[in-house]
């Protein structure tokens, strides 16, 4: 998968564009930045594959930091593709070795066709689009189907599919179900909604693309969601890196608290939810924590405004670091 670096001075306009890139298929993003100083320092520390810049902004500008990150040896294959609202800067763009201008506002399939363009020039195979959708949990829980959210088909549905999968490592029986969705209800009614519901559930997925496979053996169902992009497993794969260049590591964290959108299933009376909506949400603390020490011991004041505007409604009073 290429690795890409985002500039954009307006906060607005970035997190629109880290949102169209993350629906793109083959292609993970690195870090994002508004202040071009900042970025000229850690670009070239990231090991990055496509630059998406700003080509207007008023600090530096963006033919002017991409003619400075040229100078250093770590970004000298490093493809640059200019996102501005003006044709005219193409031809000084191509000069700087950007393999593509794209104008804002900017739309999967422009992103789709950079990718294609970077896999080609670094000899590698263009990766197919993904048949499947996309499951999303932290925020309102939703299916993602070419892009678009689309609902569950019930509250029941809904609950079933998240048992299963924040279940998955160790699966989970089907009396463990039936006591969280139909306690109230006889154990044969209660088996026969379960069938039910299993059924209904299956279908929903096989109709949404999504290759989840459902899995009972001796009274416990188990799913194989190996071959399905899930929010909250990005999330755990993204707060345990631990690489050892600091910068790297932080990176990764602030993809990761990008992925949190709210509480995990939030608004959702599970009770079996609970302790593990708190125990994300005590990842996403200590996360935030770490890029609000390493910004202060760094002085990135610009970093910290940044963190500051993307989680300061999302932690409770007692966490806040401001």
């Amino acid at each position: 998968m290429i690795k890409a670096v985002l500039v954009d001075d307006e906060r607005l306009v970035l997190d629109l564009l880290n949102k169209v890139i993350r629906e793109a298929s083959g292609i993970s993003i690195m870090g994002s930045f508004t202040d071009p100083e900042e970025a000229l320092i850690q670009i070239p520390q990231l090991d990055a594959d496509v630059l998406f810049l700003d080509v207007d902004m008023p600090e530096m500008s963006g033919l002017e930091l991409a003619a400075r990150l040229m100078e250093s040896p770590n970004t000298k294959e490093l493809s640059i593709v200019f996102v501005t609202a003006y044709e005219q800067y193409a031809i000084r763009a191509f000069e700087l070795n950007a393999i593509h201008y794209i104008l804002k506002p900017v739309d999967v399939q422009s992103v789709d066709e950079i990718v294609s363009r970077v896999y080609k020039k670094k000899g590698l195979d263009v990766p197919k689009l993904p048949d499947q959708g996309e499951l999303y949990f932290f925020g309102n829980p939703h299916l993602r189907i070419e892009g678009s959210p689309s609902s569950f088909l019930t509250p029941k549905i809904e609950e079933l599919l998240a048992l299963l999968v924040l279940h998955q490592d160790k699966g989970i029986s089907k009396w463990r179900i039936i006591d969280e969705l139909w306690e109230e209800s006889s154990v044969e009614k209660s088996q026969q909604n379960l069938h039910t519901m299993m059924f209904r559930l299956k279908q929903s997925l096989r109709n949404a693309g999504i290759q989840l496979h459902i899995r009972s053996k001796n009274g416990i169902y188990t799913v194989d969601a190996k071959d399905v992009y899930c929010d909250f497993r990005e999330f755990d794969r993204l707060a345990a890196c631990k690489q050892p260049t600091r910068r790297e590591t932080i990176a990764a964290y602030e993809q990761a608290i990008s992925l949190y959108q709210g509480d995990l299933l939030d608004g959702k009376d599970y009770l079996w939810c609970i302790p593990i909506r708190e125990k994300y949400y005590r990842t996403f603390v200590e996360l935030v924590a770490a890029v609000f020490q390493y910004a202060t011991e760094q002085g990135e004041v610009s970093r910290l405004k940044q963190l500051r505007q993307r989680v300061e409604g999302m932690l409770l009073e007692e966490d806040r670091m401001w």
